[in-house]
C-alpha cells in the first residue's frame, strides 16, 4: 500500500522521466550519416575508390581508406546518389 512519501517519490520520477524524454525530444539532429565500403566481385575490399556523393547540396567525394570504407556526415534529409570510380573497374551509381 502506497503512503505518502510513496506518492511523492511516484511523482517525482515520474515528471524527472517526462523531463528526460521531453529533453531528448528537442536534442534530434535533422541529419544524417552514410557509411559504405568497397569491394570486387570476389569480395576484397578496394582502397582508393573515389565515392562521389550526389543530392541535397553540392556533390561530395571521399576516396576510400586502406579498408576499402568510407563516410559522409552530417547530411541534411534528402534523397543522394553515390558514384563509385576506379581505374581498371567498371563505374557503378546507385
Amino acid at each position: 500500500m502506497f503512503n505518502r512519501h510513496n506518492r511523492t517519490i511516484t511523482a517525482t520520477l515520474l515528471a524527472l522521466a517526462f523531463f528526460m524524454v521531453g529533453a531528448s525530444l528537442f536534442a534530434q539532429n535533422q541529419t544524417g550519416n552514410v557509411y559504405g565500403n568497397v569491394t570486387d566481385e570476389q569480395g576484397g575490399r578496394l582502397p582508393g575508390v573515389s565515392v562521389t556523393l550526389s543530392g541535397v547540396g553540392a556533390p561530395n567525394t571521399q576516396v576510400t581508406d586502406a579498408r576499402g570504407e568510407y563516410r559522409f556526415l552530417n547530411l541534411s534529409p534528402g534523397t543522394y546518389t553515390l558514384t563509385y570510380d576506379l581505374q581498371g573497374f567498371t563505374k557503378v551509381t546507385k
